[in-house]
């Protein structure tokens, strides 16, 4: 009989942490409005270390106009095996403008999950990152 060992929580560093906001691709980003905490999900990539995703003109851009800190998370679990991962982002949030890089964003690998125009390209520069994993 294989003897599994209990699941132990671990901090991640900072490298692992960015690793493994590259291999998921929905995140969840959380700003606040008027002292109300709003969490919504997108998906997302990872460019030059930033966090980039779309998104329609609305609320969350209406918003982020005017605000820039915001909070990424990103997690990974496992039930059945009792394991898994959450990594948690802080950082600053500002709309793509210039011109070649949208082009490049637009044409990128990015899949949205509905359809859009992709007008709105958002770009999160990560401040502070930390993670933690429970593993066996």
């Amino acid at each position: 009989m294989i003897e599994q060992r209990e699941p132990q929580l671990q901090s991640l560093a900072r490298e692992e942490c960015l690793e493994l906001l590259g291999r998921a691709d929905v995140g969840r980003i959380g700003y606040v409005v008027d002292g109300t905490a709003i969490i919504l999900p997108i998906n997302y990539t990872m460019l030059g270390g930033d966090i980039v995703f779309c998104t329609a003109k609305g609320a969350k851009l209406s918003w982020l106009s005017n605000h820039s800190h915001v909070a990424f998370e990103v997690d990974e679990g496992r039930p059945a095996d009792r394991e898994g991962w959450s990594v948690l982002c802080h950082g600053t949030a500002h709309e793509v403008t210039d011109a070649t890089e949208l082009d490049s964003l637009r044409s990128g690998p990015m899949p949205s999950w509905v359809n859009s125009s992709m007008d709105h390209w958002v770009r999160i520069t990560i401040q502070d990152v930390s993670g933690r994993a429970v593993r066996r």
